[in-house]
């Protein structure tokens, strides 16, 4: 891989920014599936029946994001609940349930699971990137407080180390080794670790770049939420501009947005054939405080 071209570097050395990538599907399977055996597409991964291959597409289809996982033997995982052991039969049989938006009703497993993808098979962005992210997670992260899984393809190859973070649904991206232990730390103190963090998933873009932006100005004064208003000064142009008030605590803040192109390449794949795209983003202008 010496003289591979990566995605992720590109897009890195283009400036595409990270906030506002944070849109996460409504809800996560886990399936355990060994690392080994995935494939692309996930549903002929090796060794899975026809059956649970339908119920896994089923269940995508329903807005489930089914996630094949390696890390643990827990069979399956949805919300928050887990299945320890389960057939293949009947995996395929609580995913179409889930996929009709039943639930499990099984043993709850109150730790934040951290998924994150080192789907080689995907993209070489995330058997690079993403491995050496999974292998220091593991070694740091204390297992009665996260459970760490490995992850087929979680969306963002070019953002690798691309993880999810559940149960709030957080995406991150860029999140190498060194920064693991920062990273847990925001996470048990229930903060998003902003040098990674790729948005808000309840928000639209625009709102998603500027919430980042006022969590960054408040960084390390203990803000926990961010209330957006439209600012009545600026109207907001879906193709230029944006602008929004942030109140945090009784601190008020201006927020100034404007909407770039960047060229990227979604996947390894895309450099050598050429397919590069170009894609819109919402970049932080300015941020005043307001007296």
């Amino acid at each position: 891989m010496t003289n591979h071209q990566f995605c992720r570097d590109i897009c890195i050395d283009r400036g595409e920014p990270l906030p506002g990538s944070g849109v996460a599907a409504n809800r996560y399977a886990l399936l355990h599936w060994p690392r080994r055996h995935w494939r692309v597409p996930r549903t002929q991964s090796a060794e899975m029946p026809v059956g649970l291959s339908d119920a896994i597409v089923k269940a995508n289809e329903a807005g489930v994001h089914v996630a094949l996982v390696d890390g643990d033997d827990i069979a399956l995982s949805v919300d928050g609940k887990v299945l320890p052991v389960a057939s293949h039969e009947l995996a395929a049989e609580h995913l179409l349930h889930i996929a009709s938006g039943g639930t499990l009703d099984c043993e709850p497993d109150t730790r934040i699971t951290i998924l994150c993808c080192t789907d080689s098979k995907q993209d070489p962005c995330c058997a690079k990137y993403g491995f050496s992210t999974w292998k220091a997670l593991k070694e740091k992260a204390d297992p009665t407080k996260f459970r760490v899984l490995q992850s087929t393809h979680l969306g963002g190859c070019r953002f690798a180390a691309t993880l999810i973070v559940l149960p709030a649904r957080q995406r991150y991206g860029r999140l190498e080794s060194q920064a693991v232990p920062a990273f847990l730390e925001a996470l048990s103190n229930g903060i998003p670790f902003l040098p990674a963090y790729r948005g808000n998933p309840m928000l639209d873009e625009a709102r998603q770049v500027a919430e980042h932006a006022a969590f960054t100005y408040a960084d390390g004064d203990g803000v926990r939420e961010v209330e957006l208003q439209e600012s009545p000064e600026l109207s907001r142009d879906p193709e230029k501009n944006a602008e929004f008030i942030a109140v945090m605590s009784s601190r008020r803040l201006r927020i100034r947005l404007a909407r770039h192109s960047f060229e990227v390449n979604t996947r390894c794949d895309t450099i050598t054939r050429g397919s590069s795209q170009a894609a819109d983003r919402w970049q932080v202008v300015a941020v005043e405080p307001i007296d």
